[in-house]
């Protein structure tokens, strides 16, 4: 409620008050003054003449002034009642201005929030659609290299025959490789969007885990004509890891670093232990990354391309599903690389343990032959396999 008209009436009540005040006094002087002058020797009733009509001009004048200022004080309010109502229109004429804004701009958010769950359902559905046709590719690729297999162990043949029959058999068997890992990434990427990628951690010596790894790679290595080193300080770092994403991550790791290096060039392999963290270093002397593409090579569908990287192919996926297993470990991976001098990938876990007593066993009988599989997968799109 708008106090203006309070106001108004409370100023009019005091002028009101302070002029009846000054017309009850002024009567009541005059009137003293009259008694007095009848009661005085005629000698003082001149001066007491004088001084009454004195009182009576300025009582007068006192009577004007406050007249003079109700009024001035009246045209204001009927100045301030102008202004108010015209500054109460242009309120009201923002109030509406800012009122049909306030409604677009709810409106905008409803499309936005719209487009955004549409957005949101398109996505999840095309997951979807990749995850269930990448299963679908899985089964028949699995068949054929069973088949490649049992072929190659019930059907051998003699002579030139059975040269031919393999190098076309390896070929087969080598592409359905790279379809397996190609399979593999999209199954993995739609298990990172959904959120239903999990880990099994169980605790291991991360550094013979490593050391494993990176001995089973060597003789792959040697066909392109690089060299490949394992260095550690340490002789065991026990800690909890999923042993598949940890084999992921470095075979991935090194298949760049082969597939980036020129015959002749060194790859070295480190592990270390600094503080309560495990740091796992990658380094090649290969082309190395310009440093503009540094922070985006772990963005996903992102390549280096460059003259010297024309003719390497590649999804552009691979380093960002290693970035999200290292993320899974609650790990960082960073980069330091610079052209034509190499890269180096640096990896830090956090050292933990499980809390249920799970171990992995290194010595297990699917071990080896896994890795062996693995890293077929990893390495189909860079080395030919031989009979």
């Amino acid at each position: 409620m708008s106090t203006k008209p309070y106001i108004g009436v409370c100023t009019r009540i005091v002028i009101y008050s302070v002029l009846a005040h000054l017309v009850i006094a002024g009567v009541g002087f005059i009137s003293f003054m009259c008694k007095l002058i009848d009661e005085t020797h005629a000698d003082n009733c001149s001066l007491l003449g004088m001084l009454m009509a004195q009182n009576i001009f300025v009582l007068f004048l006192e009577i004007l002034i406050v007249v003079a200022i109700m009024s001035v004080i009246v045209y204001a309010n009927k100045k301030l009642r102008k202004i108010s109502s015209e500054h109460t229109a242009d309120i009201d004429n923002l109030k509406k201005q800012f009122q049909r804004e306030l409604e677009e701009k709810n409106e905008l958010i409803r499309n936005l929030t719209s487009l955004y769950e549409k957005t949101i359902k398109s996505s999840s559905q095309k997951s979807e659609f990749f995850y269930n046709m990448s299963h679908e590719l899985k089964t028949p690729l699995s068949v054929i290299l069973g088949a490649i297999q049992l072929i190659s162990q019930k059907y051998p043949l003699d002579g030139n025959d059975r040269r031919k029959s393999t190098r076309h058999l390896i070929t087969i068997k080598q592409n359905c490789y790279r379809l397996l890992r190609l399979i593999n990434n999209i199954l993995d990427i739609s298990r990172i969007d959904s959120g239903y990628i999990k880990t099994n951690m169980v605790n291991c010596n991360i550094v013979y885990l490593v050391e494993d790894i990176t001995s089973s790679v060597i003789p792959y290595v040697e066909q392109k004509g690089l060299t490949l080193e394992f260095d550690t300080l340490e002789e065991e770092i026990i800690t909890a890891v999923d042993v598949d994403k940890i084999e992921r991550i470095i075979l991935n790791l090194l298949s760049n670093a082969v597939k980036f290096t020129n015959p002749g060039g060194k790859i070295t392999v480190k592990v270390a232990k600094k503080f309560n963290k495990v740091i796992i270093k990658v380094k090649d002397t290969g082309i190395g990354i310009p440093k503009n593409m540094q922070a985006a090579i772990f963005e996903r569908y992102r390549q280096v391309k460059n003259g010297l990287t024309a003719e390497i192919e590649g999804s552009g996926i691979g380093l960002s599903i290693v970035k999200s297993f290292v993320a899974l470990h609650n790990g960082v991976i960073k980069v330091r690389s610079k052209e034509n001098k190499g890269s180096e990938f640096i990896i830090s876990l956090p050292i933990q343990l499980c809390e249920e007593n799970q171990w992995h066993d290194p010595n297990g009988q699917n071990s080896q032959s896994r890795i062996i599989e693995a890293i077929n997968i990893e390495f189909s799109d860079i080395y030919s396999m031989t009979p």
